[in-house]
């Protein structure tokens, strides 16, 4: 594969890169402090509260999302890092066909002595490995608070780490459907749109499915986000862990590499329009 294509690839994404696993340690490092000042007994009415919505979402007992390492393990689920991982996931995806073909750089890209597949792998290699470092990103973050603050209850940052690869999965499966909808457009933003509205959508279909339950729970075989549940991962006992761990995972990663492989096939035989 061309050296030069490799070099783009990083060129392009390094600084959405540094940019977002410096926004994780320090989003981590600050949320654990934050955890500090809640007491189990403050939370624990609140949970209650809530316990109708909480606990199927987050597929764990209410005693265990009680817990400091509950209380930590929210970060892996949390709005901001979920924005900053679909933010990698989307740009990198959006930015691999049509973000080319927009900029009118894709011809100048196809000139060099490569094959129209080698741009998709170097793109979905670039953002995979990006991909698990934005989510040992969140884990250094959570790791330097555990360290830096006295929770209520000891938290060892080692009970986290079954939520890494289940966040990574996770991007690098967005990113791969990204890349799909990529693949075939030749605008930019109506790729980011198309992939933003299929997480929301992934979103509440899977929100549907885990709460109403009964006659609508095939629901979550239509959602993609079906298999991310790193508080699963992280609270559930080991035992149970190791089995999910590989199915969720496992699915996840499946799903993005079929997408690409997808993206790949349409690539390769579609014809590039002009830049608008």
């Amino acid at each position: 594969m061309n050296p030069a294509l490799w070099r783009k690839a990083v060129r392009d994404a390094w600084l959405q890169l540094a940019v977002s696993c410096v926004l994780l340690v320090l989003f981590a490092r600050i949320f654990v402090w934050l955890m500090a000042f809640f007491q189990p007994g403050m939370l624990v009415p609140l949970l209650k509260a809530f316990s109708w919505i909480l606990e199927p979402l987050a597929g764990v007992p209410l005693d265990q999302l009680a817990t400091a390492t509950g209380r930590v393990s929210i970060l892996f689920v949390h709005v901001i890092t979920l924005l900053v991982c679909i933010g990698w996931a989307v740009g990198r995806g959006s930015d691999a066909v049509s973000g080319e073909i927009g900029r009118g750089t894709m011809d100048l890209l196809l000139s060099l002595p490569i094959r129209r597949v080698s741009v998709i792998v170097a793109s979905a290699a670039v953002t995979a490995a990006g991909s698990v470092l934005l989510a040992l990103s969140v884990w250094l973050g959570a790791w330097i608070g555990i360290l830096m603050v006295d929770l209520s209850e000891p938290v060892d940052a080692r009970w986290l780490a079954p939520g890494v690869p289940n966040l990574a999965a996770m991007t690098f499966c967005l990113a791969g459907l990204t890349t799909l909808a990529s693949s075939w457009g030749r605008d930019r933003w109506r790729t980011i749109c198309l992939a933003g509205g299929l997480f929301a959508l992934s979103s509440i279909v899977k929100m549907i499915a885990f709460l109403a339950g009964g006659p609508w729970a095939w629901l979550r075989y239509l959602s993609f986000l079906t298999p991310f549940e790193p508080q699963q991962l992280i609270l559930l006992p080991a035992h149970v862990t190791r089995t999910l761990a590989w199915w969720y995972n496992g699915t996840l990663v499946g799903i993005g590499l079929l997408a690409y492989a997808a993206a790949a096939i349409i690539f390769s035989v579609r014809d590039i329009p002009a830049a608008h």
